[in-house]
């Protein structure tokens, strides 16, 4: 019996340190799992972060780029706008300085317009209109272009229409008609 007792010990020794040394390996493999998935979690997460970085450095570029974008957008209209001004400015003064000093208009008053308006510019037919009144000289010139290159309906029923010279005086002309009937 002792015997027996005895080698129920022993084995007992015998099995429980032989189940330690299996576990003990198992907990080694799981502790180097558990560290490998760590480190697996750490590099996403740092992958991540630098990913997000990178993505937010995007960003600011492309906000960047569109602002850019949009100040030489911006430059550009100005720099039309002020080449519209000059090209408008630079019609002005060839308007101005069309050779409407040029244009002796009396010869084509007296072949185109004499015969309503009469020699004196007073008006030779019943409702013309006296081109030396008040009225009509006190008009500027661009009113005095505008009537003579569109025409202009009587003001009364007996009295004439007076026709548009669109088509039968070149603009200088027009413009030195302007300028005749304010001279007289």
């Amino acid at each position: 019996m002792k015997l027996r007792l005895l080698s129920i010990i022993v084995l007992s020794i015998f099995f429980f340190t032989c189940g330690k040394k299996d576990e003990q390996p198992q907990t080694q493999q799981q502790d180097t799992t558990n560290k490998q998935q760590t480190g697996q979690q750490q590099q996403t997460t740092d992958t991540s972060k630098l990913s997000d970085k990178t993505k937010e450095d995007d960003l600011k570029k492309k906000e960047e780029e569109k602002k850019k974008k949009e100040e030489d957008k911006k430059k550009e209209e100005e720099k039309k706008k002020k080449e519209e001004e000059k090209k408008k400015e630079e019609e002005k003064k060839k308007e101005e300085t069309t050779s409407t000093q040029d244009i002796d208009f009396a010869p084509i008053f007296a072949k185109r317009c004499q015969k309503c308006h009469g020699p004196n510019l007073k008006g030779k037919l019943e409702g013309v209109p006296d081109l030396t009144r008040s009225e009509t000289q006190s008009k500027s010139n661009k009113q005095l272009i505008s009537i003579i290159t569109n025409g202009r309906q009587s003001e009364t029923e007996e009295g004439e229409d007076m026709p548009s010279f669109k088509s039968k005086l070149s603009p200088e002309e027009i413009q030195a008609a302007a300028k005749f009937v304010l001279d007289h």
